[in-house]
């Protein structure tokens, strides 16, 4: 089974080819691993943290934002359901939408 580092890798490829400045979702999700505010306030909550969302182009900062997210609402789930969720939420893992984006994320792990 791949550590939560070599998915987090994986996701940064299919989420921005690497780049850590990307924007998408018409300027809703920025960084490596094109995080929405959402999900910072969602982490900060979770955590305690004080992490900014317009620091989520520093990669660093962004894979520790996708960490404990996924530590928060993939326990104890598969590396497959853990992408799914990063993809389409609390409950992606359920979600038939998110399987193509497990199919990229998987094609991408090492």
């Amino acid at each position: 089974m791949p550590t939560i580092s070599n998915l987090i890798s994986a996701l940064i490829i299919v989420e921005s080819s690497g780049n850590d400045l990307a924007i998408g979702d018409n300027g809703r999700a920025i960084g490596p691993l094109q995080i929405h505010r959402g999900v910072v306030q969602d982490v900060n909550r979770i955590t305690g943290s004080h992490y900014r969302w317009e620091s989520m182009t520093n990669r660093v900062q962004a894979r520790a934002v996708c960490e404990a997210y996924l530590k928060h609402y993939g326990r104890g789930k598969t590396t497959e359901e853990q992408a799914r969720i990063w993809n389409g939420g609390p409950t992606g893992d359920r979600k038939p939408v998110t399987l193509a984006y497990w199919r990229r994320v998987q094609r991408n792990l090492k």
